[in-house]
């Protein structure tokens, strides 16, 4: 292993998380308006379509799926894991189409005009019909959506790169980058509904979540060291890839 790759990579990061935080906090003020938007009870609401529930909790759950059957790495994902990222898109989805119980219990304790925010609302930037329902995207929604497709696609590109080969341990290709790029992408897609819907419920729940996948991608680690034929080379590996970023 080359220390000069590692110092690189670790110049990269701190670069990268410093960029990050600058974004955050220009960007803040902004997003803390959008909460507003919907802990005031502003947003426009969908109540009561269970068909779209279903639908969404249905597709989204199918998507984890093949983790759940233990295809990464050989090694049996937690099914615990499966249970709680479905409680999660349950809750999230039955708040988002059928009962939007905790922006009615924030509504009464965060009232309009006195709140996080300046805004009173926000401007929605574009519209769309889903399944005869009439759909409104503001920016941060939009900006949420963009994060969960970015998530959805590091799992997928995660995938692709480790199911298509036989060896034993994988460092090409987005895992040369990351060494859970999966998980990654499932905390992206979380952090993603939160920008996108957030409500008291995804406040509380995605950072739960994160921690959930943080641990989940440690006790993973120790099971493929013990199972691993070339113990050397996965050592190395750990050393010189990040985690997750």
């Amino acid at each position: 292993m080359s220390l000069e790759r590692v110092t690189d990579s670790l110049t990269r990061r701190k670069v990268a998380f410093l960029l990050l935080g600058v974004v955050t906090l220009v960007s803040l003020p902004s997003f803390l308006d959008h909460v507003y938007y919907f802990m005031s009870n502003q947003a426009t609401i969908i109540q009561g379509r269970w068909d779209l529930v279903a639908l969404n909790v249905g597709v989204f759950i199918l998507f984890a799926i093949p983790l759940a059957l233990g295809w990464r790495w050989r090694v049996n994902w937690q099914s615990a894991s499966l249970g709680v990222y479905a409680a999660f898109l349950v809750s999230l989805f039955v708040e988002m189409y059928g009962v939007p119980l905790t922006i009615y219990i924030t509504s009464a304790a965060v009232p309009t005009g006195a709140g996080l925010g300046s805004a009173g609302g926000q401007e929605i930037l574009f519209t769309f019909e889903f399944f005869g329902q009439s759909m409104a995207l503001t920016f941060w929604k939009l900006v949420g959506a963009g994060i969960i497709v970015l998530g959805a696609a590091l799992i997928a590109i995660g995938w692709a790169t480790l199911y298509r080969t036989d060896e034993e341990l994988v460092t090409s290709g987005i895992y040369n980058y990351s060494r859970h790029p999966q998980y990654l992408g499932f905390n992206l897609f979380l952090f993603g509904w939160f920008v996108h819907w957030p409500s008291l419920l995804t406040l509380a729940m995605f950072p739960v979540l994160a921690y959930f996948y943080y641990r989940l991608s440690g006790v993973e680690e120790k099971e493929v060291m013990e199972s691993i034929e070339d113990k050397d080379a996965y050592r190395e590996y750990i050393e010189r890839t990040p985690r997750f970023i």
